[in-house]
């Protein structure tokens, strides 16, 4: 029976919110969201509604698709299938229209994150010509021990989202991204010539960014940037989006690594 592609656009905030918790009932990550934090992150992460849709099965819900845009850059949010119409391989048929649409709407890249764990999920992406570009990982700090003398500074967030996305010329995770902290609730902070970025999703800290200019690297900055976080917000965990190259840094900060990783994926569309 084929469905009906329904925009985002034609969903209240609330409704996409309950949809998407329903069609990710039983999944191997339990998810929840609440409608404020579905607002405050998919729109910091760029959210599109006019490409994000539902697919309908009459008046039930079938799947949802969560589209973010940067430029020419698109990124599959969230992508999940009720589980009465899960194992019936509906993701690579529901899958392929949306990104011919992306593509002929002018955008030249898809990005998405999968568990990677998650073998059917990965294979998915693959048939739909994603291939894996790097592992993610996220870390959390020990609860600290006899405080210290760290000095923990905070800084304008708008300042330095324009100071990172001039100076840096690497390319980070979509959730790294400095343009992510235009629109998410979050403080910066800067200890010595390092600067940090915590978001606040639901009153809970997070670690977003960390970032130190390549010619002042490898000099401990980062790692005291860490620690005076960690005392700071004790037990603060990053996003699970950090590349597989900062697992030294954390680790030389009493960071541990999060049991759950990502796949970070990429496909062309033009």
């Amino acid at each position: 029976m084929p469905f009906t592609v329904v925009p985002a656009t034609r969903f209240s905030c609330e409704q996409l919110t309950a949809m998407l918790n329903d069609c990710f009932e039983g999944y191997s990550v339990p998810v929840l969201m609440s409608v404020s934090v579905f607002a405050q992150r998919f729109g910091a992460e760029g959210l599109s509604l006019m490409d994000s849709c539902v697919w309908m099965d009459g008046d039930n819900p079938v799947a949802v698709a969560i589209i973010t845009r940067r430029g020419q850059s698109a990124r599959l949010a969230a992508f999940a299938i009720r589980p009465a119409y899960r194992g019936k391989g509906l993701g690579k048929k529901l899958l392929a229209p949306l990104m011919e649409a992306l593509g002929n709407d002018g955008v030249q890249e898809m990005w998405l994150e999968v568990i990677s764990d998650n073998q059917p999920g990965v294979a998915l992406y693959q048939s739909l010509g994603f291939t894996i570009t790097q592992g993610l990982f996220g870390y959390q700090g020990m609860q600290p021990g006899q405080a210290t003398t760290r000095s923990l500074q905070e800084t304008a967030v708008m300042p330095l989202v324009r100071t990172l996305m001039s100076a840096s010329k690497e390319r980070l995770p979509w959730l790294m991204d400095p343009a992510t902290f235009i629109t998410l609730p979050c403080r910066a902070f800067v200890h010595q010539q390092a600067y940090a970025v915590v978001s606040f999703l639901a009153n809970k800290p997070q670690l977003r960014m960390i970032y130190v200019a390549p010619e002042l690297r490898h000099r401990g900055q980062g790692r005291e940037m860490l620690r005076a976080l960690n005392q700071q917000f004790p037990a603060l965990a990053s996003v699970v989006s950090v590349p597989e190259s900062f697992t030294t840094l954390f680790a030389s900060a009493g960071y541990m690594t999060m049991p759950i990783s990502q796949y970070e994926m990429r496909a062309a569309l033009i």
